[in-house]
């Protein structure tokens, strides 16, 4: 318990780095023209999920756990990010992928199952495709973000096993229909508004390795 309260407390501190990069508009385009918002909550879920996060790398392996928390920070930047300005930086969704890689292998070596990488390495080109073939068939619907970020989670998911990846397909798509739906009755949103599908798909991927059995 002491080491999730701990990176808990980690989480607070990235999450409050995350916070004044947002701020500094550091994730933004000139043709960005909406204001900054203050972005206050990020600390605050910057804790919840590393917190989270540290207590399930305690149950599986702390060999597991410079993967997991290293997608906790990328993924709460990409919250923010894509739900201010509906965009999922290369830098955050392609150029961690080797990162991870490593992570991952030395993962598989502390634990001995060599097996999880090459179904994480697996796992992560089939997502990335599926993805791209549903953006393709419904390019309103998905971006080629979503794809890059699909590669990144199937990879660090399926280091957990395939199941994981398809809890988190079903979960993410859930997530965003129930958020769309929530936003279209409140009147907040219309069935032709454009949606940020990054915040739903990371909170499935979240929920997807809380979930996740034992190594």
């Amino acid at each position: 318990m002491l080491p999730a309260v701990l990176l808990a407390l980690v989480g607070a501190v990235v999450g409050w780095g995350e916070r004044r990069s947002l701020r500094a508009g550091e994730w933004r385009r000139p043709s960005d023209a909406a204001q900054v918002p203050r972005f206050d909550w990020v600390p605050v879920l910057g804790a919840v999920v590393f917190g989270l996060v540290g207590w399930k790398c305690a149950a599986l392996s702390w060999w597991t756990a410079p993967a997991y928390l290293l997608f906790a920070g990328i993924g709460l930047l990409l919250v923010a990010v894509d739900a201010d300005v509906h965009r999922l930086p290369d830098k955050l969704t392609v150029w961690p992928l080797p990162v991870f890689a490593v992570l991952l292998a030395l993962a598989s070596a502390g634990t001995g199952q060599w097996s999880r990488l090459v179904v994480a390495l697996g796992c992560g080109v089939v997502a990335g495709l599926a993805f791209l073939l549903l953006a393709l068939a419904v390019p309103s619907g998905l971006g080629l973000g979503d794809v890059k970020l699909a590669v990144q989670i199937g990879s660090v998911l399926g280091w957990l096993g395939a199941s994981v990846v398809v809890s988190w397909v079903f979960l993410g798509f859930l997530a965003g229909g129930l958020w769309a739906a929530a936003l279209v009755i409140t009147r907040r949103a219309t069935r032709k508004t454009h949606l940020a599908f990054g915040p739903p798909l990371l909170l499935g991927a979240l929920l997807a390795l809380l979930g996740a059995g034992s190594l």
